[in-house]
């Protein structure tokens, strides 16, 4: 004989804290999907990038005669295609970054307003104004 009521099966599983609907489970119909809302590699501009420096002239004409496309690549593909290096190098600083550069800094260190190490001594000051009277 069956204790739990859910093994009868009259009474719907609990739905709460850590307990989704059956429905809603990993695996199941309206469950969790792979990666959702997760971005594509192929959607990225430094993919779109990358992929158009390896086309010909013929097809870089085409992509940027291509209405339909979205202007980032229509722009690129005239870049390149008449040599703007300019608009390249901020598209490429762009998706990659700036390089990283290198200063030299060297430490200098103040000279303070009064040099304590060359104050007068004592017998110093004494001889000073005993030489003045």
């Amino acid at each position: 004989m069956a204790s739990n009521p859910t093994e009868l099966g009259n009474v719907k599983p609990a739905v709460g804290y850590k307990k989704p609907p059956v429905e809603r489970q990993f695996g199941k119909p309206n469950g969790n999907k792979q990666n959702p809302g997760g971005w594509k590699k192929e959607d990225t501009p430094r993919y779109k990038l990358e992929q158009m420096m390896k086309l010909s002239e013929a097809e870089l004409m085409a992509i940027a005669t291509n209405k339909e496309l979205p202007y980032f690549e229509r722009k690129v593909a005239t870049a390149i295609n008449q040599g703007d290096w300019k608009v390249l190098e901020s598209m490429i600083n762009q998706v990659y970054g700036v390089p990283k550069q290198h200063l030299e800094v060297e430490p200098v260190q103040p000279k303070p307003l009064i040099d304590l190490t060359e104050t007068p001594r004592v017998e110093d000051e004494r001889s000073e104004s005993e030489g003045k009277k």
